[in-house]
């Protein structure tokens, strides 16, 4: 920042907030997730119904018994389908302090409610409504029906006192289109559902930046400036508080900012995609940041739902047997932690031309882990002011520890390939993190070099809050895999966590005939076990006390066992039952298979083919789908289902959230690959070897970075980017380690230049450089 730039941050942090909006957006965050949990909040007869009742009931019980100046009552809190439309309608504050006007002579605020005061004031409120609508519940309670629908647990859906008031679309008296806003606001919580949103330092952080967008108005400039999620996150929650916000806005720009959120074409040319190109502008004209930021940014599009199970499909929502082990995984496996980082590098100075080649670049490296990873930027002239304008967004693995960034030329001989060093800077993940905006954008003096004055990198950068990452895991066998003890043959694999560690091991155990015939008998046992010893020979003794064992595979016989269309497992001391089916209607039914899990599971589980909801990939193949399997579990927190894990039956690559169990996924992973291989008629599964450096990653570099996709880009090298990004998202451990070096080494210039910039309006100019 220069002064001019300094003093109107200053001025924007000065900006009278009469709110608490790190308070208020908790509570925003917390109300929304619950909605979410009852997709029939977003269209349909449950909206039409909650917009009744929040007319007809809420607002007057709000008019009536809300406004307590001197706070000697509780607030009132509104039940969940009236406080969501109460909530979509205050974010249209023009509108909504025209219709309480009009309705009751004044605008009904919203106070916040300290989450210790809330069980007093949801109990007063529930007095004040029972008395005053006798035959309307307080709260509309839905339940999980056979239908696979989510409904009012009475048929009627609304109560008879309700029925007799004939309410329909027509008879309103709020003339605002409640529908339509709900429609436009369901998807606004998926883009910040990230754990990292909730965190004092990113609200904080988000708070800063809400004031300097508000500060942006004040220019008069007469641009339609576009918020980032943060910025909306922060902008919602001052528009809940409508006293506040009306006061607030009159004061800082004598009029009261409306929210407009009709558009949402987000192509290049529409509205929506220039005002983000202006906003862009005039916030690093204005206060000299970079306005795109880390963890802020479109997501894409909300992931396609999975079905909901039936009721009582195969657990109890209570039942928690499988789940207990849970807890006990962190004393056997590495934990993980990562960040989101936009890093943007703009451009260098000081650089003598006599002393670097005809053109530089900047080399991207890590400070720990993954020492394969380089990525360079494309070259610039030396002979000019050197700008790049280039900017990438990674998710890192906190014990990276940071960047290394390095300003090098290249060789000035015709056939030199090679490239110098002029200088070199270093930026940590404790450094970003410790600043309060969450970023920092300066000109960084370069070491190492043998210029003098030493050349500067123009660097800006942001980051997340650190936050628990998934499990990554790889089963591979181990060289001496097959031991005849005592009439059995033994199998063994070894699974390695994203360090590189060997974590657990699998026991496979086979009858006499087991390696040489086919058919469900031909496998008497398979263990997860962790500890276990990896000799070539033991003894029976030794086999039962090979390390601890936390889970077991027994085939079942059933009567269709026979043939080759079916194949039942018993889990856990027979208390899991895993089916793997044909698919009569799928020639491909191996890549696909119909796989179901019942018994005291836990939370309900649905085993679904392919990428699904986190880990859905937009525009990937059948090739890309091929293989993977996403575990989905339906807790009370989320019951349309959450993707808690993701496996892959032919490659042994598993994520695992820290919420689910390993040693099932582990199981079921491993009975699955091999009921699949023999069924197709095969002896035995071909499971990487673990000597093999294409098998796995050398080193501990597995995991270690993910180059972000990018979710704003429509265009045919927008798909080619998407499909490379696909490759390292949620899957890139499923490629070969070295052809993953090789592909990120070799594109992840190409496919950032365009990206991220696309809407910040930051394109660079310049070829692309051969990979040195």
């Amino acid at each position: 920042m220069n002064n001019a730039q300094l003093k109107a941050w200053e001025a924007a942090q000065a900006l009278p907030i009469s709110v608490d909006l790190v308070a208020a957006a908790t509570e925003e965050l917390r109300m929304l997730e619950e909605v979410d949990r009852f997709q029939c909040y977003y269209e349909g007869p449950a909206v039409v119904r909650a917009i009744d009742r929040y007319e007809r009931c809420w607002l007057p019980l709000l008019a009536k018994e809300g406004d307590d100046s001197q706070g000697a009552s509780p607030p009132l809190v509104p039940p969940l389908d009236c406080g969501w439309i109460w909530h979509v309608h205050r974010l249209n504050p023009i509108r909504y302090a025209k219709d309480c006007k009009e309705l009751y002579g004044r605008i009904l605020d919203a106070p916040i409610i300290n989450p210790s005061d809330r069980p007093v004031a949801v109990n007063h409120t529930k007095d004040l409504w029972s008395a005053l609508y006798v035959d309307e519940p307080y709260n509309v309670e839905f339940v999980q029906t056979d239908n696979k629908a989510v409904q009012e647990k009475e048929s009627s859906g609304i109560s008879s006192s309700l029925k007799q008031l004939a309410i329909t679309s027509d008879s309103r008296k709020i003339t605002y289109d409640l529908e339509a806003a709900v429609s436009r606001q369901k998807t606004f919580f998926y883009q910040v559902s990230q754990p990292f949103v909730r965190t004092d330092s990113y609200l904080k952080s988000a708070e800063q930046r809400y004031k300097g967008f508000l500060y942006l108005f004040t220019l008069n400039k007469g641009l339609f400036l576009v918020p980032t999620y943060d910025v909306d996150i922060m902008w919602h929650a001052h528009q809940l508080c409508p006293s506040a916000y009306d006061r607030d806005c009159m004061a800082i720009l004598n009029k009261v900012l409306n929210h407009d959120d009709t558009d949402s074409d987000r192509n290049p040319g529409q509205k929506l995609n220039t005002g983000f190109k202006d906003t862009c502008e005039l916030w690093e004209e204005t206060f000299g940041e970079i306005y795109a930021k880390a963890g802020c940014m479109w997501r894409g599009d909300l992931p396609v739902p999975v079905e909901p199970l039936p009721v009582n499909s195969n657990a109890s929502l209570n039942d928690a047997s499988v789940s207990s082990n849970v807890h006990e995984q962190s004393t056997y496996l590495t934990q993980r932690q990562t960040v989101q980082v936009c890093l943007a590098l703009l451009g260098a100075r000081d650089v003598s031309v006599k002393k670097a080649g005809p053109t530089l670049f900047v080399r991207i490296q890590l400070l720990q882990r993954c020492p394969s990873f380089k990525l360079d930027t494309y070259e610039v002239p030396t002979y000019s002011d050197p700008v790049w304008r280039q900017l990438y967004t990674f998710k890192f693995e906190t014990s990276t520890q940071g960047l290394l960034l390095q300003l090098r030329s290249t060789s000035s001989g015709i056939l030199s390939s090679c490239s110098k060093l002029l200088g070199e800077m270093i930026l940590t993940w404790d450094t970003l993190l410790s600043s309060p905006t969450l970023s920092v954008k300066k000109w960084f003096t370069l070491t190492k070099g043998k210029s003098s004055p030493p050349p500067s990198l123009h660097v800006s950068a942001s980051i997340t809050p650190p936050v628990a990452a998934p499990y990554l895991l790889r089963t591979l066998e181990v060289s001496q895999d097959r031991v005849l003890k005592e009439g059995s043959f033994y199998s063994f694999r070894n699974v390695f966590d994203h360090a590189d560690n060997e974590r657990l091991m699998l026991h496979i155990q086979y009858d006499s005939e087991g390696s040489f015939k086919v058919g469900p008998s031909s496998i008497q046992e398979v263990r997860v076990l962790q500890g276990a010893q990896k000799k070539s020979r033991f003894t029976k003794r030794k086999m039962n006390s090979a390390g601890t064992l936390l889970g077991r595979a027994q085939p079942l016989v059933k009567s269709d066992s026979g043939k080759s269309n079916a194949r039942h497992w018993q889990l856990f001391d027979n208390s899991i039952q895993l089916t793997i089916r044909k698919r009569a209607d799928d020639n491909q039914w191996h890549l696909r298979p119909e796989l179901s899990l019942e018994g005291k599971v836990g939370h309900p589980v649905a085993l679904v083919p392919g990428k699904r909801l986190d880990y859905q990939v937009n525009g990937s193949t059948e090739e890309e789908e091929a293989g993977f399997v996403t575990l989905v579990r339906y807790t009370p927190d989320a019951p349309a289902g959450k993707a808690t894990a993701l496996f892959n039956t032919s490659s042994g690559a598993m994520e695992v959230k820290p919420e689910e169990s390993v040693p099932l996924v582990v199981l079921i992973s491993t009975v699955t690959s091999l009921s699949l291989v023999e069924m197709l008629g095969k002896s035995r599964p071909q499971t990487p070897k673990s000597g093999s450096r294409k098998a796995r990653a050398t080193g501990n570099e597995w995991g270690a970075v993910i180059f972000e996709r990018q979710a704003n880009e429509k265009s045919d090298i927008a798909r080619k980017m998407a499909l490379y990004n696909s490759l390292n998202y949620h899957y890139w451990w499923d490629m070969p380690f070295l052809l993953w070096c090789a592909s990120f080494h070799n594109n992840a210039s190409l496919l950032s230049d365009v990206t991220a910039y696309q809407f910040a309006g930051l394109y660079g100019d310049g070829r692309r450089r051969r990979q040195q």
